[in-house]
Formats: C-alpha cells, structure tokens, sequence
C-alpha cells in the first residue's frame, strides 16, 4: 500500500456514527483511511446502518461481519504492517472496544478516534499496553473491495 495522509484527521472530535469532519467514531476513521489508500472498503461497522451502540449481544455477529468482509490476519498487534491494517480489540467480557488503523508501518502509528479524545495517533506499544483491552483480530481490506 502507498503512503497515506493522516495528519488532517488528527482531532476531530469524536462522535458514535458520525460520518466527518465534524465528527467520527472509529470504523468513520478506518473507512476514510481506507479511501485514502484507493481502496473502496466494506462498513467497518455494521452497527452504523443500526444506529446502534455494539452492545454485547451483537458482538459475536459483528466479528463474524469482518471476517466476511476483511481477510483476518491474525490476532496479534505485530500482525498489522502495511498501512489500511485494522486491529480490533475487546474488553474482558469480549465487547469491541477500539478499531485502531495503521497509518506509519515504519514508525508503528496508528489512528483511532475515543469519546474521551477525538481522533488521535498512538504507536504500536502504547496499543499494546493499554489496560483493559486485548487484540480480537486484526484484519486487511480485500483489493478493490466494496460492500455492493
């Protein structure tokens, strides 16, 4: 994947299912992230077109969602090198609870947009040391691939 521009993301303020620049969630920034690479990605996340928080309950179809849509990679934060890479991750009860981009494979940067936040970067060993979380997979767009 080619570079990608990033640096115009950073704080944007995070809204659930917002779809710009006056605000984005997590899968909004991965998609446009996406877009930026040339790829025309899938939803993220199927929860948008429900306008739906991800409650616990649906969590096990949304897994099954990505792996339909992106080619799972593996399930750990090393698995992601190439820029577009997704890595989710889940709280200890498996609820979703980031959807990080990679953005700088060389430098280990990621994107993820936080309600407490706004779209920020973070590198790879800050993702891996943040508490309360663990990596659910981590995924990679289909070339060329689409949700039609």
């Amino acid at each position: 994947m080619p570079a990608v521009a990033w640096h115009d993301l950073l704080g944007i303020p995070y809204e659930l299912h917002g779809t710009g620049k006056s605000g984005m969630d997590c899968s909004t920034l991965a998609e446009e992230v996406l877009r930026r690479l040339g790829c025309n990605p899938p939803a993220t996340s199927p929860f948008r077109t429900v306008r739906s928080a991800g409650e616990r309950g649906e969590m096990a179809s949304y897994f099954g969602y990505l792996e339909k849509s992106f080619t799972k990679l593996g399930e750990d934060l090393s698995d992601a090198t190439q820029a577009g890479d997704l890595v989710l991750t889940r709280d200890e009860s498996g609820v979703a609870r980031h959807l990080y981009v990679l953005v700088e494979p060389s430098r280990g940067t990621f994107l993820t947009a936080g309600d407490d936040c706004g779209v920020i970067a973070l590198r790879r060993f800050v993702i891996r040391n943040r508490a309360g979380q663990e990596v659910a997979g981590v995924y990679r767009a289909n070339e060329g691939s689409s949700d039609d």
